[in-house]
């Protein structure tokens, strides 16, 4: 009998082993590590132009619906007032009286109603024939995005995709018989202490490490030192910019230290004044800016000593020759407990209260703008200002 040969059994040790396995799993590591990498590259190039579309989109339609409401009666600006002026942008329903001969009327214009010569010229003909005298364009707002494209190099990486041709537009209202405003936020501003962190506020005595309002967990934005010469300089460089493209007037608001959370944290560097003291000095000098008439607007709460946040002492003593008082309407709690608007007091007893600081503190012209008013209110609070010494009256939405 034919003995069979014994069958040979191989074994391959890798099918066993796990090897296979593990570089397979190294394989998949290393390319969702690559995944990730591309995806936070493209996160990081894509971020900005995102947040500035994200702006465009929610200004466009916020300053659509100021527009509108503005539109339908921005008349209501009136201005009960001697020469030299405030602002406005209030829509009450019913058609203003035609201003007397010496006074003005200012008006907050959007800029999405501005945005093609065609709709500038359109709206500087509809307020030139509503007696409207200033219009007021915000080109710095209070986050910092500029809204013309400016070459200050700090404004590099601030201008928002939403900005406007802000030297046409002005050369626009200048034909229609209107002076453009420049609005200027000064130093609440969340982008340029990114663009150089020495011009930020400071976290205590830490000189590398930007302090913010409140924490970065919560969304905690940083603001500009005002005690930082870059800061200082860099908001006069805007205002000296935008005078050269055709505005001889400006209104300048946040000149103060910042409010908000974790203050007692904050850090500004050596300081040789006071922080009124500073804050006057710095508004002194903007307003000296050859060229350019500079309005600043401060709280009215500010004004009378309430809430000197920011500013230490009353900004009516800071010797400026042009500020606006903002009167803001306030919240209570109803017997539902419901949290309801007040609006602001604007009776001839509260108006001449607001205006005495400013007339003791050696301020030239006197502007009043309200918030919370409407209609025959704004109106009758219009008269009260223009007889109590207000040289112009900012109504406001």
């Amino acid at each position: 009998m034919k003995r069979n040969k014994p069958v040979k059994i191989k074994r391959y040790r890798r099918s066993f082993s796990g090897a296979g396995d593990r570089n397979n799993l190294l394989r998949r590591i290393a390319f969702w590590c690559a995944v990730l990498a591309v995806v936070f590259a493209l996160g990081w190039l894509i971020a900005k132009p995102g947040l500035d579309l994200a702006s465009s989109i929610w200004y466009g339609y916020k300053n659509r619906d100021d527009s509108s409401s503005q539109s339908a009666a921005s008349g209501s600006s009136q201005v009960s007032s001697l020469p030299e002026g405030g602002g406005a942008d209030s829509a009450p329903d019913s058609t203003p009286e035609q201003p007397q001969a010496d006074s003005v009327s200012w008006a907050s214009v959007a800029l999405s109603s501005v945005d093609t010569p065609e709709k500038a010229a359109e709206l500087a003909n509809r307020l030139a024939e509503q007696g409207i005298t200033h219009a007021v364009l915000t080109l710095k707002d209070d986050r910092g995005y500029l809204y013309y494209n400016s070459t200050v190099p700090l404004a590099a990486s601030a201008i928002s995709s939403a900005a406007v041709d802000a030297g046409s537009i002005a050369e626009t209202f200048r034909q229609a018989g209107i002076t453009p405003v420049a609005g200027l936020c000064a130093f609440k501003d969340s982008l340029a202490p990114y663009a150089d962190r020495s011009a930020a506020v400071k976290y205590g005595n830490e000189e590398n490490v930007t302090w913010l309002d409140t924490s970065a967990e919560l969304g905690g934005k940083p603001w500009l030192n005002p005690n930082s010469a870059v800061a200082q300089q860099y908001i006069a460089d805007l205002i000296a910019e935008v005078r050269d493209l055709g505005f001889d007037t400006v209104l300048v608001q946040n000149l103060q230290f910042p409010e908000g959370y974790g203050l007692e944290l904050a850090g500004y560097g050596e300081m040789t004044v006071s922080r009124s003291e500073l804050l006057a000095q710095l508004g002194q000098r903007y307003q000296a800016i050859e060229g350019v008439e500079v309005w600043f607007e401060f709280p009215a709460s500010a004004i009378l000593g309430q809430s000197l946040t920011g500013y230490d002492a009353s900004p009516a003593g800071f010797g400026l020759e042009r500020v606006i008082a903002r009167l803001d309407a306030g919240t209570t709690v109803n017997e539902a407990g419901e949290t309801v608007s007040v609006p602001p007091a604007t009776d001839a007893e509260s108006l001449a209260a607001l205006f005495a600081p400013l007339r003791d503190g050696g301020v030239q012209q006197a502007g009043l703008r309200i918030n919370g008013l409407s209609g025959e209110a704004l109106t009758a609070a219009g008269e009260t200002a223009r007889q109590t010494g207000f040289v112009c009256f900012f109504p406001a939405v």
